[in-house]
Order: structure tokens, then sequence, then C-alpha cells
């Protein structure tokens, strides 16, 4: 007897239609592995890839330099702070390989106007670099604040337009800054010009940062020691060996932070994490393969008579075993398809668990608190859907394989008196 494979289907989808709740539970198992492995290696994905996003903003030939006393705004036990003063501004920019260095103050506190409040960052640095620093970075309105002018700020996106409020700041409001820390008490700037949005990159919140001049910050918050360096070398090549140089000169009272090596490590550890929860969803699957394994062998078992009745009417051995092994790639098909698409919000969900905050625990060396945060966009790769779709339909075949065998090698005469 000739059957086409669109019989064989047909026969397949109504064998499984015929056990609506074992098929449903065995579908099910498929469906939450593949969402797993889907969703995060998506997020995995997401995660390095904004963070490589966030170095490429800042430049893989910048180095951070602070107080190995201070990093990130705490303080080691029992060690005296290194002040970084414009002696050592002078020292690192006679080092070979370095272009420039960027002193900057950094401060956290919480930004007032028109009713809004907001936590967020002041930042003193020489405002004329700040393109350098932050590759396109623009003006959305307004113009850079004047070097001497301590009266004058150029604001962040986020803080300019705040999410959820009415009241937006305008060209030349006042705005109050309220620090913390030891440099606690209130500061008052007009709103000279407003950033387009950006982003985060490692180590702060542009959108949620207020940038005034280095004069002005060094007036303003009575000292002349700065929170940190920013030091750009000539070429990416350049970064090791000045990194070696700051530390071979200042031992252990400074940390530098190379933002490319950084990268590097964060890259390799989201790899390994992939790895590991690939594995996770990986023995959801093996789970859902016992469970067609079991189903399969029951069906064989029901339909044992069934079987024989096919066999007297002239079925071959390989039709049935076709017959088979259709249902379980039925049940791998729907299991991929229906996973894939609950894969693909499930990974939005963990999306918004896992943010991109800026520095990785609080803004530029020097700072207290953290920045804000963005959440991470999974990435979606063709051969992650194709894997996900694929894949489910791949382990239901293998699993099927031996009870749809077992089917086919049945004798018919025996078949038939099975009660």
């Amino acid at each position: 007897m000739q059957m086409r494979a669109s019989d064989v289907f047909k026969l397949a989808f109504r064998a499984l239609r015929a056990r609506k709740t074992r098929s449903f539970l065995t579908i099910l198992g498929i469906i939450i592995g593949t969402a797993i492995i889907l969703a995060l290696v998506a997020s995995s994905n997401g995660l390095s890839t904004g963070i490589q996003g966030q170095v490429g903003k800042i430049g893989a030939n910048t180095l951070t330099v602070s107080s190995a006393g201070q990093f990130f705004g705490g303080s080691s036990s029992g060690t005296q702070s290194y002040e970084l003063s414009q002696q050592d501004v002078s020292t690192i920019k006679s080092f070979q390989g370095v272009s420039d260095v960027i002193p900057y103050y950094s401060q956290r506190g919480t930004i007032s106007y028109g009713g809004n409040s907001i936590s967020g960052e002041l930042i003193g640095i020489d405002v004329s670099t700040l393109s350098v620093m932050y590759k396109g970075l623009s003006l959305y309105s307004g113009s850079l604040p004047d070097s001497y002018d301590p009266s004058a700020a150029v604001v962040g996106y986020s803080i300019a337009f705040p999410t959820g409020s009415s009241n937006q700041l305008t060209l030349n409001q006042m705005i109050s800054v309220t620090l913390g820390g030891s440099t606690s008490g209130s500061l008052t700037f007009l709103a000279k010009g407003i950033f387009s949005a950006y982003g985060s990159v490692l180590f702060s919140n542009i959108d949620e940062t207020i940038f005034i001049s280095l004069q002005s910050a060094q007036l303003l918050l009575k000292t002349q020691y700065f929170s940190g360096l920013y030091v750009i070398t000539n070429s990416a090549g350049d970064v090791a060996s000045v990194q070696t140089a700051i530390e071979t000169y200042y031992g252990t009272q400074v940390r530098v932070m190379n933002a490319g090596s950084m990268v590097s490590s964060i890259t390799s550890i989201t790899s390994e994490l992939s790895v590991f929860l690939e594995a996770i969803g990986g023995v959801s699957l093996f789970v859902a393969a016992v469970g067609i394994i079991n189903t399969m062998f029951v069906s064989v078992m029901e339909r044992t008579r069934e079987i024989g009745i096919m066999k007297a009417l002239g079925y071959k051995s390989k039709q049935i075993m076709a017959l088979f092994l259709a249902e379980a790639s039925l049940s791998g098909v729907i299991g991929g398809i229906a996973g894939t698409m609950l894969g693909y919000v499930l990974a939005f969900m963990i999306g918004g668990y896992l943010p991109l905050s800026g520095g990785f625990g609080g803004g530029p060396p020097g700072s207290s608190g953290s920045s804000g945060s963005s959440v991470t966009a999974p990435v979606f790769t063709s051969e992650l859907i194709v894997f996900s779709l694929l894949y489910p339909i791949g382990i239901a075949v293998l699993a099927g394989l031996y009870p749809a065998w077992r089917a086919s090698r049945m004798n018919a005469v025996v078949a038939l008196k099975y009660e």
C-alpha cells in the first residue's frame, strides 16, 4: 500500500489529537526547554553586545586612573588614599605613548528643578574634551559652558526630559544639585546646553549627568585634587605599555583600568555563562526527550492491535515506522515553534533584569553610588533562531526512533491477538 507524506502527517496529527493531554504534556516539555535556551542565550548575547558597545563609545585606547584607596567611591580599609593632582597629570603626560590626560571631578547627587528630583552625577571636566572622550556625543540644544563661568552647566538628555514628567528643562533654567558624601551641600547652575540622548558608557550614564568646567568644579568643590584621570593613548596598541608604565611608577597607590581588557574579561565570562545556560536548557530538552520516549512506548502498546490491522492491510514496516516518527517530529515542530515564540518574549523579560549600569558598580572611579542603567536588549542571531527551531525536532525524532522501530517490527499475527 502506497502512502504519501501528507497522509503520514495527517495520520500522525490525528494520533496526537486523540491523546490531547498526554501530547500536550510532552510538547510542553519541549516548549520549556526551547524557550529557556533561546531566552537565556539571547540575553547573554545582548549583555555582551551592550558591553562592547559601551567600550566603543569611550574608545579602546582609554585608561582610567584613580586612587587605590577610593576605587569606585569606596575606601580601602587601612589604606591612605593617594590624591591625584595637576602634578600627576604632567607626569603621566610625559610617558611614551600618551596622547592626552584629562582630569575630572565626580560627585553623586540629587538634581532638582521645576518640581523634578532626579538622582544623577555632577562631573567637572574640560568640556571641550567631551567629544573626544565620548564618541558621537552631540548637543541637542544650547552650547557648552564657558570654562570660567562657575554657574554654567550642560546637562544630559534624561535630566532635561525626565520620563513620566511633564516638567521639562529649558535653556538658562536654574538647576539645584544637592551633593552627598564628604562634599555635602547644594550647588546651583544655569543650563546652558542639553546633550542629545546618548546612553551609558562603562563609567557613567551620560544622560543622567551634569557637566561643568574643571575650573568651576575645583572652585565649587573646594579641592585641588581630582577624582580621577582619563589617559588617552596614541593608539589601542599603546594601552598595555602605558598601563604598565603607570603601574610601575605609582605602584599600589593608584588603580589603572583598561576598558579594552575589561570588556575582554567580561565577554569571556558571558561566553562561559552562555554555555552554562545552554546546558540548563539542554537538560530541559533531555527531560522532554525522555517524556517523548515514554509517550511513544505507551502509544505503541495502546495501538498494538491497530498496528496489526495496518500490517494485515498491507502497510510495510517502514511505513509504520514513518508514521510513528512523524508523530515524534510533529511534537518537535509544534514544541520548537511555540518554544521559540515563548523564548522571544521571555528574553525581553529577562533583559529588564540585566542592567547595563554605568561603571559596573558606580560611576567613574572616585564617584559614589551607582550611575543610571539601561536594560539589556537581547540579541537574536539567525543561527540561534534556526537552532531553536531545528534542535527540538532533532531531539524529538531521536527520542521517537526506538519506539517507532519497535512498532515497525511487530508481528502482525501477534499484534492482532493482543488484548
